[in-house]
């Protein structure tokens, strides 16, 4: 995801209206949270094309909503980030827009769950 990275790095810029460098790690390190948490919403390992020009608005709202996102803490050796405790589910507003890309192929333990309760039912 190298360009990929870069090309979302300067449409986030650009949405936060940041023209230097001084946040680009920040920006950075959102930027995969918000893959991270958009592949695992969806149960994918690789983040379509058509998903690309959508994380930069996801990461200007999480960098935007609280300067820091949620983030407590950065240490680069290592490579350690610590979050705020929050209960705030960044992806939930935007459940219709992600839902064409959810991926049936894996199973969660609430899919098993609701198979179950369906056969129980049928009974």
């Amino acid at each position: 995801m190298g360009d990929t990275k870069t090309e979302i790095l300067e449409a986030s810029k650009v949405l936060l209206g940041i023209d230097n460098d001084e946040s680009d790690k920040l920006i950075m390190l959102l930027i995969d949270e918000v893959t991270d948490a958009v592949l695992s919403y969806c149960r994918l390992e690789v983040l379509p094309r058509q998903l690309v020009s959508f994380i930069p608005t996801l990461v200007a709202e999480r960098f935007a909503g609280n300067k820091n996102a949620g983030v407590k803490s950065i240490t680069e050796g290592e490579r350690r980030v610590e979050y705020c405790e929050e209960d705030y589910d960044f992806l939930a507003a935007y459940a219709a827009r992600l839902r064409p890309f959810v991926s049936r192929k894996v199973k969660v333990p609430s899919d098993l769950d609701a198979k179950e309760e369906n056969n129980d039912k049928s009974v």
